[in-house]
């Protein structure tokens, strides 16, 4: 189970897309607020129950990835507190956590060891992690010759093989091309059926219409609704709506935020 409880997060527009920031994240664990900022987050107060799959959901910049870091212990609120009955796996930018210098094989020791895997169990986990993500004839080249869709099922195949029973996704719930997305999505309905918590944030909620249990629907720094994953969804098309209505009115109110047209005149 994972309880927020009051949870506010400030954070400034540059900070957020590297993820909070060295030195943001140190003032934290000082006890220190930020210094400049915005509230990304604020009194925000969820529960997820052992074995749910819930969906956070929100317009871009409503604060779904923070949501998802906080519930994995990535970030550090700035106010108010996160309980955990037990730990969370965090499938935040995973790939970025691989070294180019090393080979294949040397990454998936470093990132199983990072999300908790002794390397008895990488080694026991190693066939079947490089037969999944299909780089089997490639664990010993460099991985700085790995595409980026080979990176992604690498890691997502790691996280898999951790065996966790808490993962915290940010939006990359299945990966790679259409047959490797089939088998995550199999191999996803098994854990869920075997009793894993999924929290997943998502600007597609579609794709995975019957597996989410139900939504938190983030807006405006706070939740707006915490429903039915067909409530939230209805919700979450409201709310785009009404933003679409909101940046037309304002394009036609400035004439320099209209396009230009193609020929340039």
């Amino acid at each position: 189970m994972i309880i927020f409880d009051g949870v506010g997060i400030n954070i400034s527009k540059g900070k957020r897309r590297q993820g909070g920031g060295r030195r943001h994240r140190l003032r934290r664990f000082a006890g220190e607020q930020s210094r400049s900022g915005s509230w990304v987050l604020r009194g925000i107060s969820a529960q997820i129950g052992a074995g749910e799959s819930v969906a956070v959901l929100g317009l871009k910049n409503s604060g779904r990835t923070e949501f998802v870091r906080l519930a994995a212990g990535t970030l550090i609120p700035d106010e108010g507190s996160v309980r955990r009955r037990e730990s969370v796996l965090p499938m935040v930018d995973l790939g970025r956590a691989f070294d180019r210098g090393f080979t294949v094989r040397q990454n998936i020791y470093l990132l199983g060891g990072l999300l908790g895997m002794t390397p008895e169990r990488v080694e026991d986990a190693l066939t079947q992690i490089v037969e999944t993500a299909g780089i089997t004839s490639n664990i010993d080249k460099y991985m700085g010759r790995a595409s980026a869709l080979s990176r992604q099922k690498l890691a997502w195949t790691i996280a898999m093989a951790t065996q966790a029973k808490t993962f915290a996704v940010d939006e990359m719930l299945v990966v790679g091309d259409p047959e490797f997305r089939k088998r995550c999505l199999e191999q996803i309905k098994i854990l869920k059926a075997a009793g894993t918590t999924f929290l997943v944030a998502t600007e597609a909620p579609r794709k995975f219409e019957g597996f989410f249990d139900r939504a938190i629907v983030l807006h405006d720094g706070g939740v707006v609704a915490d429903s039915s994953f067909a409530d939230g969804l209805a919700l979450l098309r409201e709310l785009r709506l009404a933003n679409s209505i909101t940046d037309n009115a304002e394009t036609k109110s400035d004439p320099k935020a209209r396009p230009e047209s193609e020929d340039g005149f």
